[in-house]
């Protein structure tokens, strides 16, 4: 294979730093996300694969990389902007001041099991733009004076959607639990809290059943994106009180990678 003019061949560990495609000289791309696995203290995950959450709300880095430094590169004289697709939705972002093209897209719509891919793209303009967004909507340019904008380079994610959880047993009291007084509390690892309560027509909520002939009562509940960590972790606590007024409490923590 013959070597591209002005490009050493890259080590093993620098195709880890930047792992997508070459697609301008020496310039390579890396997509990260706030979901994924990632080291403590650092928001970004470049893993290929990761989990989402059905409905979750994700934010994208995407940069520009010198493969044989792993340093990033200053877009300005490389790219105008970033272009990424995800099934039939498309996000476009300009680079910030710190150079990197910031972006963030919500995976509703989706079924647990899901796989999809996001592909994001630095482009160079020529001329307008391939696309322009009308009312919501995306429309190719057909001008036949424009050529088309030139890929500088690209990377992508593959991610598969899970749903966490609720469902937990409870012991009954001697007097009946009172529905609702329950509240379930997701505590997040910025400090804010989510808190979710009986489920009532126009307010979606956790479901409580009992209580069985044991005793004991039932609750289930599926949290949405936003009631939960991105990674790691989310601890739950349950509190409700019986009919005499006293309270039951039950804690217990959520996997969500």
């Amino acid at each position: 294979m013959k070597r591209r003019p002005g490009c050493r061949r890259l080590s093993p560990l620098l195709c880890l730093v930047a792992p997508a495609a070459l697609a301008n000289g020496c310039v390579s791309a890396s997509l990260a996300s706030s979901t994924g696995p990632s080291p403590p203290g650092m928001k970004w995950s470049p893993a290929r694969k990761q989990m989402v959450h059905v409905g979750e709300m994700v934010e994208f880095s995407f940069v520009l990389v010198d493969p044989l430094s792993g340093r990033l590169k200053d877009p300005s004289s490389l790219a105008d902007y970033c272009a990424a697709t995800i099934g039939n939705e498309r996000v476009e972002a300009e680079p910030d001041v710190d150079g990197r093209f910031r972006f963030s897209f919500a995976f509703a719509g989706l079924f647990p099991g899901d796989g999809i891919k996001m592909n994001a793209a630095a482009y160079r303009q020529r001329g307008s733009r391939d696309f322009m967004k009308v009312r919501d909507r995306w429309l190719e340019s057909d001008s036949p004076y424009d050529r088309p904008d030139k890929k500088v380079a690209a990377d992508s994610i593959t991610f598969s959607v899970y749903q966490a959880v609720v469902d937990f047993a409870m012991e009954g009291p001697p007097e009946n639990l009172d529905p609702d007084t329950g509240v379930l509390r997701f505590r997040r690892g910025d400090g804010s809290i989510s808190s979710v309560y009986v489920d009532r027509p126009n307010r979606p909520g956790f479901e409580l059943t009992g209580p069985q002939p044991d005793g004991r009562y039932q609750v289930f509940y599926r949290p949405t994106g936003e009631d939960l960590n991105h990674t790691q972790t989310t601890d739950v606590d349950f509190t409700i009180y019986d009919r005499s007024g006293q309270p039951h409490n039950v804690s217990l923590t959520l996997e969500t990678p």
